[in-house]
């Protein structure tokens, strides 16, 4: 599948994910990267010098929340394909898991990690049987 292809689907998907967690009136960017920009973004952000799977930037939740209809941007995932593919992993359990960092999960810490494997779980089998 070409990139802009599987930037889509991904783009849908996570419509979808987040119409499943109850965030209709939301959305999220989701960007496929080369490995030299996710390095970057990694070092920038995260002062660590090389490439990753995937990286999530939460909107600013200080900006004023206004209703007009529109709706809310929770912020972007990057995906590294390269990285991924190298790694064997799946590209749509990353997705949905760097949107689950644009709600506010972490894995930092032990029960937080599970919560969020556990969520992580229900929405790959969810997926499974509606695509």
């Amino acid at each position: 599948m070409k990139k802009n292809e599987e930037q889509k689907r991904l783009n849908s998907l996570a419509e979808h994910v987040l119409d499943y967690l109850h965030k209709k009136n939301s959305y999220a960017e989701i960007n496929l990267i080369k490995s030299a920009q996710m390095r970057k973004l990694n070092f920038e952000y995260r002062g660590q010098d090389k490439t990753t799977n995937v990286l999530s930037f939460q909107y600013p939740s200080m900006f004023p929340k206004i209703n007009n209809g529109m709706p809310k941007l929770l912020g972007e995932v990057y995906l590294d394909q390269a990285v991924i593919k190298k790694r064997a992993e799946n590209i749509d359990y990353l997705m949905v898991h760097g949107l689950l960092h644009l709600l506010g999960l972490d894995h930092e810490r032990y029960d937080d990690r599970i919560k969020m494997e556990r969520i992580e779980k229900k929405i790959l089998k969810w997926l499974k049987k509606e695509y």
